[in-house]
């Protein structure tokens, strides 16, 4: 029987991006399927709209990755071997893009959009991926990989058996080349006319609502675009000139002093009557949402009775914010009063190229012990790094941190009790009189894992059920922490601040006031009366407020003000992935870059161009002070000694 051989590499170059268009697909339609309620208010029109212009996204992704493979797949080249290497490398790169769209399958219930910051972190971060891969998903894995090799050998073979090279001159190989090159290209360019090739900002010209832009992009698409320069290209045309004033009212308080025309944000306080000095511990709490904290909610979950003490005792915030969704942000705002917003570097990431206000570094200034401790490992989201950055005199990791416990499972970003224990240790042996110290949990971070066989109150069959088990032992750790301050003698002098760094879980509200809501509390009983205010704060006003508290007065920049002072507007800027949003005492809007594409009326007062035009300001100015350096001047030190 003689076996019919001809030059297939066309039609399997036109097999493969027919694949890869269908995985795209069907990834697309099991979001839409699996987040039903998130895409419920989408009309039949704009489902169809969305798998439709989606293609323009999904083609883009795929002509860029692919595209160049199947160029020199297609090579006047005669050999079999080359069909065979090639052939399996866009085999090998249909695999992992499915790979991808499942992760981003995966992630998108939890903050109702795709992967896109995110894979700057995670390519910064190797050594968990490897390990969490090897040993939490080593099995699909290992499925994957001989599925992977099975059907390079069924390639192999088949092109052993019909593979034959085209006898085509240089004018029909040089057409076919030329064509695959104009077919990518237009691919990636989503378009014919001129401008920019598609960007995600793009993505409103075909959807009007975050829904609808959800359905149309993908995550690969997404990742790809934020993560081949760490940011997102946009264009806000609000003068930065009147932007800056509308900012520094926002911000800067009647006491305070602009030192600078040049660095418009950065201010002193005047006439400061000298105060005792306190300590300060600041406890950024991984992903507690108020949902989860009885004090806050009155859900009655059971979870949290030490904070739920702590709120009684202390100064709560009820309406305060996250800048962002992710551990870094909050970190870059608790610490150095810094806003994200699309368009700049994260911190950690090329954001900590400007000159920023170095809260650590003042305190050390004025006597403090100061030091910075997590949970995970010190090269975690590179926290030690930027806390010595900051002015931090001492960082410590899991690694320097002895287990205590017997736990039942290694947990992958370590265990707060320990942390805490550790840090108390630090706190005690100090030699100077005072101290700021800053700790960062972990134990509630995805994946759960059981630590002591009393905090497993429910199976870890749901993703509530594991986090409870988890806060459950946080907030045991957190009294354990206190009773130590009470034993060693520093709990009546030390103001503690419990802030979340972002929110996780909790309601299906698609509110920005239910995703980014954080709980924060300052407890300092011998200090501060307790009390409850309802005003808007962020993370980015806590330096402000620290100074107050302290009695400080250095030269500093900040995106907020002291969370006591009532007076004035207040408002919470908030980064929700490639979208930003504000929120206001009277309503929200969520921003595309170009457009508002959401808004939410709090009250009948609600005025959606005012909000808009206060987003822009606040974007512009954070725009333009950071990525011209005009944000902080580290040469003025006008700090009054003490």
């Amino acid at each position: 029987m003689t076996t019919y051989k001809k030059d297939f590499r066309v039609m399997l170059s036109v097999g493969f991006v027919v694949a890869a268009v269908a995985l795209f697909f069907a990834a697309r339609l099991a979001l839409w399927w699996s987040n039903g309620d998130y895409f419920s208010a989408l009309s039949g029109w704009e489902i169809a709209s969305a798998f439709w212009n989606g293609l323009r996204f999904d083609l883009s992704v795929i002509a860029l990755f692919m595209g160049p493979v199947i160029l020199i797949l297609n090579l006047p080249v005669k050999s079999p071997r080359w069909v065979k290497i090639w052939s399996s490398v866009l085999l090998a790169q249909c695999i992992v893009l499915a790979g991808f769209l499942i992760g981003d399958l995966i992630y998108f219930p939890k903050v109702n959009r795709h992967i896109a910051e995110e894979v700057v972190q995670l390519s910064n971060d190797w050594g968990f991926i490897v390990s969490y891969i090897l040993t939490q998903t080593w099995l699909p894995l290992a499925v994957l990989l001989s599925c992977f090799a099975g059907l390079v050998w069924l390639l192999c073979r088949y092109t052993d058996r019909h593979y034959a090279p085209r006898a085509w001159g240089w004018l029909k190989n040089t057409g076919l080349l030329v064509l695959i090159l104009a077919l990518g290209v237009l691919a990636i360019r989503g378009h014919l006319g001129g401008g920019k090739s598609l960007g995600v900002a793009d993505v409103y010209n075909y959807a009007s609502t975050p829904a609808g832009a959800a359905l149309t992009l993908n995550g690969v698409f997404t990742a790809y675009q934020v993560g081949r320069k760490g940011t997102l290209d946009v264009v806000n045309n609000y003068p930065a000139e009147k932007a800056i004033p509308v900012v520094q009212k926002l911000f800067i308080s009647p006491d305070e002093t602009v030192l600078q025309p040049s660095y418009p944000l950065m201010r002193q306080r005047q006439n400061v009557a000298p105060q005792p000095k306190h300590n300060v511990l600041i406890v950024l709490l991984e992903g507690w949402h108020p949902y989860y904290v009885d004090g806050l909610s009155h859900n009655g979950f059971g979870a949290t009775p030490v904070f739920d003490q702590i709120i009684q005792d202390g100064v709560v915030f009820s309406n305060a914010y996250a800048v962002g969704q992710r551990s870094i942000f909050g970190f870059a705002a608790v610490f150095a009063g810094l806003p994200w917003v699309p368009g700049l570097p994260m911190f950690g990431y090329g954001l900590e190229l400007a000159a920023l206000s170095p809260m650590p570094k003042h305190f050390s200034e004025q006597g403090y012990y100061t030091f910075f401790a997590q949970t995970s490992k010190r090269s975690s989201y590179r926290l030690c790094a930027l806390a010595s950055y900051l002015g931090a005199q001492e960082t410590y990791g899991w690694e320097d941190m002895p287990q205590l416990l017997p736990y039942a499972k290694e947990a992958p970003f370590g265990y707060d009790y320990d942390a805490m224990m550790f840090a108390a240790d630090k706190i005690k042996n100090r030699k100077q009189p005072h101290f700021m110290g800053m700790l960062f949990t972990g134990i509630t971070h995805e994946p759960f894992t059981s630590t002591l066989p009393q905090f497993d109150k429910y199976p870890y069959d749901s993703w509530e059920h594991g986090f409870l088990n988890t806060l459950s032992f946080a907030d045991w750790s957190i009294g354990q922490l206190l009773d130590r301050a009470k034993k060693d003698g520093w709990f009546d002098d030390t103001i503690f601040i419990f802030v979340a760094d972002h929110t996780s879980g909790g309601p299906t509200d698609k509110s920005l006031r239910n995703h980014f809501r954080i709980p924060l509390v300052i407890y300092a009983p011998k200090i501060l009366k307790p009390r409850q205010l309802d005003h808007i704060v962020t993370q980015n006003d806590l330096i402000p407020t620290v100074y107050r508290l302290t009695g400080m007065t250095p030269a500093y920049t900040a995106f907020g003000r002291d969370m006591f002072d009532a007076s004035g507007e207040r408002v919470a800027l908030v980064s929700d992935g490639v979208n930003i949003g504000l929120i206001t005492k009277e309503g929200e809007i969520l921003h595309g870059g170009g457009k508002v594409i959401d808004s939410q009326a709090y009250t009948p007062a609600f005025d959606v161009d005012k909000t808009e035009e206060k987003l822009l300001a606040l974007d512009k100015t954070a725009q333009t002070l950071l990525t011209e350096n005009l944000w902080y001047n580290p040469s003025v030190d006008t700090q009054e000694k003490k």
